[in-house]
């Protein structure tokens, strides 16, 4: 299992590199309106997780409704989320 988590979080953290909204100014002025990366956009790091993973993952599951506001807050979360979802599906 820790094979997998770090899978996950080193796909999770090239998707978030790739992905993530680009804010132009003070961070505080645009985090106050919008989240860096919204849960739409979270669900396509799906894809490659359930190939990591092996299990069709049901993104209202684990996708965090809002977004997410950091990077180190998207990998914890959605890491933490894909894998509680693994294991009580493999049960």
């Amino acid at each position: 299992m820790n094979d997998m988590k770090t899978a996950i979080e080193e796909a999770l953290a090239k998707f978030w590199d790739e992905r993530a909204l680009a804010a132009d100014g003070p961070a505080e002025a645009v985090d106050a309106f919008v989240d860096q990366m919204d849960s739409l956009t979270a669900v396509d790091a799906l894809i490659e997780l359930e190939g990591i993973t092996h299990t069709e993952i049901d993104e209202g599951a684990v996708i965090r409704k809002g977004g997410y506001e950091s990077r180190g807050q998207f990998i914890r979360d959605l890491t933490a989320r894909v894998l509680k979802f693994v294991a009580e599906t493999k049960q």
